[in-house]
């Protein structure tokens, strides 16, 4: 007996190391109407990244009354990966499921890797993403709550009310353009892959990539050596078919009706620096864009050889002309009066208007998508530098 107790003392230590098999702990404090477990899902693929209903859930564990959970490694944890932290609400048919918006939202992403540093979660069940603080596990895990703290104003912000008098689409809205902003600095320096990767789905989570096609082709090839698998499923989404005119090609030629019934070429249109812009009578930023920033651009450089064409996706003539007329919008217009089934529209791939192109003397991309302030100080430097 007296062995078999010595052989217990030297045995038991051993066997209870606390942490030397945790992966992830912490606490997640409960909340009404919330299911009080734990899931990790794992996400092996671009497709999979942040997105629901996908990956594989490889452990879930009970949260305790007073929310505290362990998750311990396991030999499903073959090699770095990113994998999801979820909760979720009771009555959700899925574990893996992404709850939105932001205020609710129930995720953490976490790199995960054998033998590394345990991840330490404190968070709150109801607002797991808002709420969570992070720390040990490695550094891209740390880095991509450093963005997600980054973001969090941007993302309540957008879930404010707003004033029912605002003019702008979703795309449009104040917040959502910070958003997009901040993200595109972001991916512009950060060198580390699943960080990399995480932004490129928060800021383009369809996988659509037209607003910033030259940055996510940089990011592409940035990874190509690294990650060339990831790479590889990223330039699925990064085809010519799927993108638009790049910076320092040539805009593709088209011809469509002027308002007088002549008409009018792309071609033919000549100017040291010309706005292609596609605008409707009843776009408000658009008209107002018209007044405020284009009108007052027009006539400061128009001896210098700013052009500007402004092509209508108008269904409706009399519209059409009244707004041309109302906007003092003296410069050169074309439409074929299709609306929103415009085939130039279409060609280009843009989705929201206002929508503009600066060509050079030579017919060149050299800015997209300019508005208010920017488009102002765009002409400005161009005319002054020259």
């Amino acid at each position: 007996m007296r062995f078999l107790y010595f052989l217990l003392l030297f045995y038991l230590p051993a066997c209870a190391q606390p942490g030397k098999n945790i992966l992830i702990s912490g606490k997640i404090t409960p909340a009404p109407g919330m299911r009080p477990t734990a899931y990790l899902v794992q996400q092996g693929t671009y497709d999979q990244l942040m997105a629901s209903y996908f990956g594989a859930v490889v452990d879930s564990v009970a949260i305790a009354p007073d929310g505290s959970f362990v998750i311990e490694q396991k030999p499903w944890l073959k090699q770095k990966s990113i994998c999801l932290l979820l909760v979720q609400p009771a009555g959700s048919r899925y574990v893996n499921n992404i709850e939105t918006p932001f205020s609710k939202s129930n995720y953490l992403p976490l790199v995960l890797e054998p033998g590394g540093t345990p991840v330490q979660v404190e968070a709150q069940a109801q607002a797991l993403t808002q709420s969570a603080k992070i720390s040990g596990g490695n550094a891209e895990t740390r880095q991509i709550h450093a963005l997600f703290a980054q973001l969090a104003p941007l993302y309540t912000a957008m879930e404010a009310p707003t004033d029912s008098t605002a003019e702008f689409t979703g795309e449009h809205h104040p917040a959502q353009t910070s958003l997009d902003q901040t993200l595109e600095q972001y991916l512009d320096t950060v060198q580390a892959l699943y960080p990399t990767l995480v932004a490129m789905r928060l800021r383009a989570p369809e996988h659509d990539f037209r607003a910033f096609p030259e940055l996510a082709l940089r990011v592409k090839a940035r990874l190509s050596s690294d990650a060339p698998d990831w790479s590889a499923q990223l330039a699925r989404y990064l085809t010519p078919e799927r993108l638009p005119v790049l910076l320092g090609e040539k805009m593709p030629d088209f011809r469509l009706p002027t308002p007088t019934g002549d008409t009018l070429s792309l071609a033919g249109v000549k100017g040291s620096l010309v706005l292609v812009d596609f605008w409707a009578s009843w776009c408000a930023p658009c008209r107002r864009e018209n007044r405020e920033i284009v009108r007052p651009l027009y006539d400061r450089f128009r001896d210098k050889g700013f052009q500007v064409l402004a092509i209508s996706i108008d269904s409706d003539r009399k519209s059409w002309q009244r707004a041309i007329e109302k906007d003092g919008a003296i410069w050169l217009h074309a439409g074929d009066l299709m609306g929103d089934a415009s085939p130039v529209r279409q060609s280009l791939r843009f989705e929201f208007i206002p929508n503009n192109y600066l060509l050079d003397e030579t017919g060149r991309l050299v800015a997209r998508n300019l508005h208010g302030e920017a488009l102002q100080k765009f002409v400005e430097k161009y005319y002054y530098q020259k």
